[in-house]
């Protein structure tokens, strides 16, 4: 049953409505007299976003945007497997080799799961990287501070000359807008994500502890 608690307390339909909107929502439902301010609220903003709600949830919208076919996965984890970082998942099939620098940006950009990401770094300390390859695909995509966040973990866990001056670069041109490494909740991340994740104006639960925990395993 549809108790108050969740209409007024639950972020996602917070975001969706607003108080007022919720409170007439609560008093339809009990059977209780609406004034004609609150009938107006519930003709003209209410019952419009309820029916698109049911619309996008009929037709799995949510779930539509969020998967991920097991070509998909398949592709990246044969690339990564080619490049050094073995998953463990069901024998896949073989797929095109990837530029490395194309499969870091395509890990970012289409496919960005946390284990895939966690992967980038240990790419680039296992493989040679055009630093300017890279920095020309970030700028072109708008992913300069989530590369250089990756290039940063890099230098925490073993720092690579060569990609000195790229690093410096991108700490210098940070870009000012404020975007997730993974997709989550934007509240919640703002209050958790850690300090170096945040520093580069990106939202995500990746802690440095567990980029060590992991280069125990395939450095």
């Amino acid at each position: 049953m549809l108790t108050k608690n969740v209409l007024l307390y639950e972020e996602p339909i917070k975001r969706i409505l607003g108080k007022v909107e919720l409170e007439t929502i609560y008093k339809k439902i009990e059977g209780k007299q609406l004034k004609q301010v609150e009938m107006n609220y519930l003709s003209r903003s209410i019952r419009p976003k309820l029916i698109a709600a049911r619309m996008i949830s009929q037709e799995n919208i949510l779930e539509r945007i969020n998967k991920r076919t097991r070509r998909e996965q398949s592709l990246i984890e044969f690339n990564l497997s080619n490049y050094g970082y073995e998953m463990i998942s069901i024998k896949r099939k073989k797929h095109k080799k990837l530029p490395i620098e194309e499969l870091i940006v395509e890990i970012i950009i289409k496919y960005p799961s946390a284990r895939f990401i966690e992967a980038i770094p240990f790419l680039i300390i296992k493989n040679k990287i055009g630093g300017f390859k890279l920095l020309e695909l970030a700028t072109r995509y708008g992913i300069k501070n989530k590369v250089g966040y990756l290039i940063e973990t890099v230098f925490m866990i073993r720092p690579i000359p060569q990609l000195k001056g790229l690093l410096d670069y991108l700490i210098k041109n940070k870009e000012n807008e404020m975007s997730f490494l993974v997709e989550g909740d934007e509240e919640f991340l703002r209050k958790t994500s850690p300090e170096r994740v945040r520093k580069w104006n990106l939202l995500g639960r990746f802690f440095d502890e567990d980029f060590k925990k992991l280069a125990k395993v395939y450095l």
